[in-house]
C-alpha cells in the first residue's frame, strides 16, 4: 500500500523538492497558496507516473487547517506523514519589532503547524504515521535581526519535543530537519549573500526523506543541514 504524505508550502522552495523526492514511493497531498504552481507540480509528478492532489490554502488562517486535513483524507482515503514546511521570514532589530511584524510570521511558521498537527494525529495514528517540522539553524543559533523569526522556529522545535514524547504511544514519530541557509525564495533577489555556497533545496527534501522512510525501529529525531563551506 502506497502511504500519503501532506506537505505545506509545496508550491515552491523545500516544499516542491520534497514532493519530487517521495513522488516515487508516496502519494501527495500538495498544500500552497498559489493553485496554478500547485497544478503544475501536480501534471509533473502524474506525468511521471505518480499521484498528487492540490489543495490551496492560506494557513495564516487558523480554520484552514482542519480543512486542508479533512480535504487530505477525503483526496487519498488517509494520512500517514504530515511534512509541515510552509514559513515566513522577514528580519528586524529587537527594537524594531512590533505587532506587525510578529503577525506576520508566528501564525504561519508557529500556530499552522500545531494546529494542522492536532487535525492529523486522529489519522496518524490508524497506520502509524511522522510529522516532521522543517524550522531552522535559528533556532539554537544567532543571528542579527532574526530575533522573532528564531523564536518562532525555536518555539516549533519545543512543541516537537512534547509531542514526540506525548505520541510514542501511538506510533507517531515527530521529527525536526533544521535548515541552514537554503537557496529558495524566502531570500530577496538582492541578497547580498552567496547563493552558490547555500543548500539547494533538494539537500533539505533528501533529509525529510531519510528521515520519513527510517525502519520504524528508529526514531531520527532532529537533522541539522547546513552548506559544507558556510553559506555567508
Amino acid at each position: 500500500m502506497r502511504r500519503t504524505a501532506l506537505i505545506t508550502g509545496a508550491s515552491s522552495g523545500i516544499g516542491a523538492a520534497t514532493a519530487l523526492a517521495l513522488a516515487g514511493n508516496w502519494d501527495l497531498v500538495l498544500v500552497a497558496r498559489r493553485r496554478a504552481r500547485l497544478d503544475e507540480l501536480v501534471a509533473r509528478i502524474a506525468a511521471a507516473g505518480g499521484r498528487a492532489w492540490a489543495v490551496d490554502a492560506d494557513l495564516i488562517k487558523p480554520e484552514e487547517a482542519q480543512r486542508v486535513v479533512i480535504a487530505a483524507v477525503g483526496c487519498a482515503g488517509g494520512l500517514d506523514a504530515l511534512i509541515n514546511n510552509a514559513g515566513l521570514f522577514t528580519a528586524a532589530p529587537v527594537d524594531a519589532i512590533d505587532a506587525a511584524h510578529v503577525a506576520t510570521m508566528f501564525p504561519l511558521n508557529l500556530r499552522a503547524p500545531m494546529l494542522l498537527a492536532a487535525a492529523a494525529i486522529p489519522h496518524l495514528a490508524v497506520r502509524g504515521g511522522a510529522i516532521i517540522n522543517v524550522t531552522s539553524v535559528a533556532a539554537d543559533a544567532t543571528f542579527a535581526g532574526c530575533a522573532a523569526y528564531a523564536a518562532t522556529k525555536a518555539g516549533l522545535e519545543a512543541w516537537s519535543r512534547v509531542a514526540r514524547e506525548e505520541l510514542r504511544s501511538r506510533r507517531i514519530r515527530v521529527g525536526v530537519i533544521a535548515p541552514g541557509a537554503t537557496d529558495s525564495e524566502v531570500w530577496p533577489a538582492e541578497t547580498t549573500f552567496d547563493r552558490a555556497r547555500m543548500c539547494r533545496a533538494e539537500d533539505i527534501a533528501a533529509a525529510i526523506r531519510l528521515m520519513l522512510e527510517a525502519p520504524t525501529t528508529a526514531s531520527i529525531d532532529r537533522l541539522v543541514v547546513t552548506p559544507p563551506g558556510g553559506a555567508f
